[in-house]
């Protein structure tokens, strides 16, 4: 396996890092150039090809089966269990609403509102809509973790466990593969939003054991904005109702006797981010390329040095595990006698961004997401000006 000149890459994919240290890849990851080029490229053909000929319908068909292949690959799931979407919030909003939920029914749910909202919102408005039951696991730490032995007590007459696979706050890795196991020994649907973990940590769909998994392209991925990924089992696409139908998901006999059509079309009436699509699919093979080994990696090098330095300031307090193992490249703290949305601004002046994140209990911590194409030097410097900043 040949090394990766980050260097390199830096200069030639990634514009934005010659002036600006972007350490806010939870939130929108830049798109390294050879993805612009690619969606470019798309609206060329089309315009040269026209957008609704033979040819260009050919080439779409065949850049959509080339995107499902590379996710597939990269979640370890079916070709035709990649449902394209818009946002994990979409993809979390066709479970709330596709399934067929009762009074009574309940849902366990990790955190409350140390969830995302996009995690949690849905499954509330569900609770009020059609009395679902919310059973909130507590945590055990303010890291984000949770007692097993309450999970299996909580599933106790429960239809299904949703949980974030990597936290937004803190960065702590959920023990999914656990609670998989769990939710396969007693027969619940089990749904995770890999938000935070897809492009960033391995991603194993089958070792994870769930129904469902939501993730945005924009992210880690560093795709293009506006498209994301909806994992759906093939076993659980069969109980699962699509939100919308039209000429793309569904036949009509002469009897007007409504069909599906066969996964994934079924879930799909009305997708037509095709240059989006373009830009996701060149963003994976890009990613893919360098490893999700090698990523995880560096990302890690980069997260460790930042999380060290800052560790050092007085009057700061730190979250997530201190093992490594158990964490992503999220490094999250919060400055006692500062206020986190301030500091993120003070050092966006500095052209260094961050972020400013709830921590569950309604005040503001500061957060960095580092990635590959951030180095060990930009972790030194951006931990040297929040020191400056806070003295």
């Amino acid at each position: 396996m040949s090394e990766i000149d980050y260097g390199q890459l830096r200069d030639e994919d990634y514009p934005i890092t010659k002036k600006t240290i972007y350490m806010n890849n939870g939130a929108i990851a830049p798109t390294p150039l050879s993805t612009i080029k690619a969606m470019t490229d798309f609206m060329l053909t089309c315009a040269e090809g026209g957008p609704d000929s033979p040819s260009t319908f050919d080439y779409i068909i065949s850049l959509l089966d080339e995107l499902r292949t590379r996710i597939a690959h990269l979640i370890n799931c079916d070709h035709d269990e990649v449902v394209l979407v818009q946002s994990t919030t979409e993809g979390l909003n066709m479970v709330m609403n596709g399934l067929d939920w009762k009074t009574g029914d309940a849902i366990v749910l990790r955190g409350g509102r140390h969830e995302h909202y996009s995690n949690y919102l849905p499954w509330v408005a569900l609770s009020q809509k059609k009395g679902v039951q919310l059973k909130e696991l507590a945590m055990t730490d303010e890291n984000g973790y949770f007692d097993l032995a309450q999970l299996e007590k909580l599933i106790k007459g429960s239809q299904l466990i949703t949980l974030s696979h990597v936290l937004y706050n803190t960065g702590a890795i959920m023990p999914v593969e656990e609670v998989g196991r769990i939710a396969q020994k007693n027969n619940l649907l089990f749904c995770v939003d890999a938000a935070q973990s897809a492009g960033t940590i391995s991603v194993d769909v089958k070792k994870i054991g769930c129904h469902f998994m939501a993730f945005p392209g924009f992210k880690w991925l560093c795709g293009p904005t506006g498209i994301g990924v909806f994992y759906c089992s093939k076993k659980a696409s069969e109980i699962l109702e699509p939100l919308e139908i039209g000429g793309e998901s569904a036949t009509l006999s002469e009897q007007n006797i409504i069909a599906y059509l066969d996964m994934p079309a079924r879930f799909q009436a009305s997708f037509r981010n095709f240059p989006g699509a373009a830009g996701l699919e060149a963003s994976l093979r890009y990613i893919l390329r360098i490893g999700l080994e090698r990523i995880r990696k560096k990302n890690m090098n980069v997260a460790s040095i930042l999380r060290e330095e800052i560790a050092k300031i007085p009057a700061v307090k730190m979250y997530g595990p201190d093992d490594e193992s158990k964490r992503s490249s999220i490094v999250t703290f919060m400055p006692q006698k500062a206020d986190s949305s301030t500091l993120v601004r003070q050092l966006a002046q500095n052209r260094i961004i961050l972020a400013a994140r709830d921590t569950g209990g309604g005040k503001k911590a500061v957060r960095a997401a580092p990635h590959f194409f951030n180095s060990e030097e930009e972790a030194s410097i951006t931990a040297s000006h929040i020191k400056d900043l806070l003295r």
